[in-house]
C-alpha cells in the first residue's frame, strides 16, 4: 500500500504549485496529439510527486473545446475530460474575480503575444502568486514573473 500523498491547495505557496495550461490537459487527453506523451508524463509526475495543479474557469472552457473540435477527440472525449478534469484532486478549478479579469484586460493590450485566456491565466498567477506554469506555450515566456516549465522533477 503507497504511502498517503498530502496535496497543497493551489492557496497556499510553496514549490508543489502549478498553473497548468489548455494545451498540456488537451495533449494528455488527445493519444494522436504529437506532446501527448510529454503531457501525460507532466500528469503522472505531478501526481507521483504529491504536487497541486491550478487551472481556471477559463482553460477548462478551452481545454474541452480544444478535444472536441480538434479533429482527434470528438463529444465522448470532451465529455471524459470534464468528468476527470473536475472531480480530480491533483486538480483544482479556481474561477476569476472580477478584479482579476479586468487585470486580464490591462495584460491582453499589454502582452500582444497573449491570447485573451492566456492574460487570464497570468492575471490569476499574479494575483495568488503561483509563480510556475506547466505549458508547451512559449508566449508565456515574454511575460516576467511568470516561470514556463516543461516538465516535473520527482523530487519536489
Amino acid at each position: 500500500m503507497s504511502p498517503e500523498i498530502t496535496i497543497e491547495p493551489c492557496t497556499e505557496q510553496s514549490d508543489r504549485v502549478y498553473f497548468i495550461d489548455s494545451v498540456v490537459l488537451a495533449a494528455a487527453a488527445l493519444k494522436r496529439d504529437a506532446m501527448h506523451k510529454k503531457a501525460s508524463e507532466i500528469l503522472r509526475r505531478l501526481i507521483a510527486s504529491g504536487s497541486k495543479a491550478c487551472f481556471s474557469d477559463f482553460i477548462l472552457a478551452e481545454t474541452l473545446t480544444l478535444i472536441r473540435f480538434s479533429g482527434r477527440g470528438g463529444a465522448e472525449a470532451s465529455n471524459r475530460a470534464h468528468e476527470i478534469l473536475t472531480s480530480t484532486k491533483t486538480l483544482e478549478l479556481m474561477r476569476l474575480t472580477d478584479r482579476e479579469l479586468e487585470l486580464a484586460a490591462e495584460l491582453f493590450k499589454k502582452y500582444p503575444r497573449l491570447s485573451f485566456v492566456d492574460a487570464t491565466t497570468v492575471a490569476l498567477m499574479y494575483s495568488r502568486k503561483i509563480k510556475r506554469i506547466l505549458s508547451f506555450d512559449q508566449d508565456f515566456d515574454s511575460v516576467p514573473g511568470i516561470e514556463r516549465i516543461e516538465e516535473i522533477g520527482l523530487g519536489r
